[in-house]
């Protein structure tokens, strides 16, 4: 459709014009459909930043014929499309550019002067009022884990800590654990019992009704112990812990505010609009 030559000569021109600030008035007409132009300075607006030549001529031809054949299949569709489609089009594409306009504007206002910090206290609050809405979809724990070398061989003691709430057993096995352990964790916070399965080679299949009835298990493989003692846990569909949600809640604070602040952006702008009787509204 176009002279190659045509197409490198003007995509040099092109890179001229974006090095060098050419304004509209020196312009070159690169093609026309009808009476629509497009000029160079419109392909060097779209023009992708390269040092290579060969790919800038490349994405100008292609710029030009893809432009063509949508002018083409534009002046096609006016001709062929009923007037009240026409008109429909316009509409839909000026109330698209309205919510577009607005919606950015919203977002400016958004970004200047919503508060965006979200307390603990907030989350903890939220979460009091909400904590019903959040349901499990695995069952999570609180589990102490550790595993320990197969060849020490004092590892028993493990088993009379793990499962204790004395304050000096907990502390002798967190000593343990430091001088001996190759991984352990204390059970401090909820995790997916899955995950601390992964951590072991035990497979359970019904995980839900394991966790039922055993709170305490040891499994081993060629090099290694493990000890697992379960100090709580939830079952899937129930109220999820806070822990898990708080990233959740934060979010939904964050959009509870930017609603409200459009509300109140939109009921200012239209109080002001009354008050400076800046539209009428006509009735029969």
């Amino acid at each position: 459709m176009f002279d190659i030559k045509s197409v490198i000569l003007l995509s040099y021109v092109i890179l001229f014009s974006a090095c060098t600030g050419l304004n509209n008035k020196n312009a070159v007409v690169i093609a026309k459909v009808g009476d629509r132009v497009l000029y160079d300075t419109d392909l060097a607006d779209v023009l992708p930043q390269t040092d290579v030549e060969i790919d800038s001529i490349s994405f100008a031809q292609t710029y030009i014929e893809k432009w063509v054949r949508n002018q083409l299949l534009l002046e096609k569709a006016r001709k062929n499309i009923d007037i009240k489609s026409l008109k429909d089009i316009d509409y839909m594409i000026e109330n698209y550019r309205i919510s577009l306009i607005v919606f950015k504007y919203q977002q400016m206002l958004i970004k200047q002067k919503l508060d965006t910090v979200v307390t603990q206290e907030q989350i903890d609050e939220y979460y009091s009022k909400h904590s019903g809405n959040f349901k499990l979809d695995s069952s999570v724990v609180k589990a102490r884990f550790v595993k320990v070398p197969k060849s020490l061989y004092d590892s028993y003691k493990i088993r009379q800590w793990i499962g204790s709430q004395r304050e000096e057993d907990i502390i002798s096995l967190e000593d343990y654990c430091y001088q001996n352990a190759r991984n352990f964790d204390m059970g401090e916070d909820w995790v997916y019992f899955s995950e601390v399965l992964s951590k072991t080679p035990k497979k359970i299949d019904n995980r839900e009704q394991f966790l039922k009835y055993n709170r305490n298990f040891e499994v081993s493989d060629s090099l290694y112990k493990y000890y697992v003692s379960v100090l709580d846990y939830k079952l899937t569909n129930d109220t999820t812990p806070q822990y898990f949600v708080e990233r959740q809640i934060k979010d939904i604070i964050l959009n509870r505010r930017k609603i409200e602040f459009i509300q109140e952006l939109e009921n200012n702008v239209y109080r002001d609009g009354v008050n400076q009787k800046k539209f009428t509204i006509y009735t029969d």
